[in-house]
């Protein structure tokens, strides 16, 4: 999928405006993901781990339960303000960039970037990222997609055909970079892939499908339309509810 074409300061609407639903119905990353995260950069013992972009909070709630020290940075004050009321106020946030995060050098074990590091600009955020974390210190970036043929790829192609909009094969295919830390200081291990399944009822398709900023943007002036047409064409479609195929993408990379 191209880049968007707004300035990369520029918060994408869904942040601005529905962090709630983020915060409702985004899911964390599978077991298997933390599992392979700590086998790198070890347990978490009270170490510092900055979570960057973190949104709604959900992996730095993860990486807490896990005997780390979290740190939630994110540049959007409605995800921000989730992610606080979801935790109780017991996460330690912080309102800033990725380009020009407020940690001291050398002031983190693991920096993690859970479906966000396409946001930032690499040329700037790469050396932040490295200048953060300790030597042997550890890097994480994710990101989760349905399967291509999936179920419900096909149904979102064919409720948005109603509405005479075509929806690029491109939208349903990996868009993160291949190399995220390629020509920073981070040396980086073999990328990991992990295979889980996603249930979903009518509405929390529904509400998934309202955080998706390529649907927005393609559904145009249709997007309430459309994401009505999803939920009751899924209630139709699949009323026992569906069981998704998806795969999380984890990218690790070790400072020297």
């Amino acid at each position: 999928m191209p880049e968007y074409a707004f300035p990369r300061s520029d918060e994408p609407f869904d942040f601005r405006h529905q962090a709630a639903l983020y915060g409702r119905w985004r899911r964390d990353y599978s077991a298997m993901l933390y599992d392979a995260i700590e086998a790198r950069a070890g347990a978490g013992g009270g170490r510092r781990a900055v979570d960057l972009c973190c949104g709604t909070g959900f992996v730095a709630t993860a990486l807490g339960a896990r005997g780390w020290r979290p740190l939630g940075v994110d540049f959007s004050a409605p995800m921000l303000a989730e992610a606080r009321a979801a935790s109780r106020g017991r996460l330690a946030l912080v309102r800033a960039r990725g380009e020009a995060l407020p940690v001291r050098d050398a002031g983190a074990a693991l920096l993690t970037c859970g479906t966000g590091f396409h946001w930032l600009a690499p040329a700037t955020a790469l050396p932040e990222i490295a200048r953060v974390l300790c030597p042997g210190g550890w890097a994480a970036v994710f990101w989760r997609y349905a399967t291509a043929d999936e179920p419900s790829t096909r149904f979102i192609i064919e409720v948005f055909a109603r509405f005479g909009i075509a929806v690029p094969e491109a939208m349903f295919l990996p868009s993160h970079p291949a190399e995220p830390f390629a020509g920073s200081k981070l040396v980086s291990a073999t990328p990991l892939r992990f295979e889980v399944d996603l249930d979903f009822t009518a509405e929390s398709f529904h509400g998934v499908a309202a955080t998706f900023e390529w649907i927005r943007r393609l559904a145009g002036s249709h997007h309430a339309a459309i994401l009505a047409a999803l939920r009751d064409e899924f209630e139709r479609h699949f009323p026992g509810g569906l069981r998704e195929r998806n795969t999380e993408y984890l990218y690790l990379a070790r400072k020297p």
